[in-house]
């Protein structure tokens, strides 16, 4: 997993702890000290469909918080395999 994976997992991650709460960009700065990473991170989460930004506050989308919920996404940050339909 490369560094952009590993940003991306832990926004997401903090994005589905929050849901339904929206988080400011500077919340995430907490968990990555790089404005620029977490703004990338955001906008790959963003662009997949798993999160919402509004101006300065991103959410998680519901998708995501479902798939979450459902416990498929209980391999976020566990360093578990990619699931064969991803490369």
């Amino acid at each position: 997993m490369n560094d952009s994976d590993a940003n991306q997992r832990t926004v997401l991650r903090a994005l589905l702890d929050a849901h339904p709460r929206l988080l400011g960009l500077d919340d995430l700065g907490v968990a990555i000290p790089d404005p620029a990473a977490v703004e990338f991170a955001v906008t790959q989460l963003a662009s997949d469909g798993l999160a919402t930004k509004l101006g300065k506050r991103v959410g998680a989308t519901r998708a995501a918080a479902r798939f979450d919920a459902l416990g498929s996404g209980s391999a976020l940050g566990t360093g578990a395999a990619r699931p064969p339909w991803r490369p």
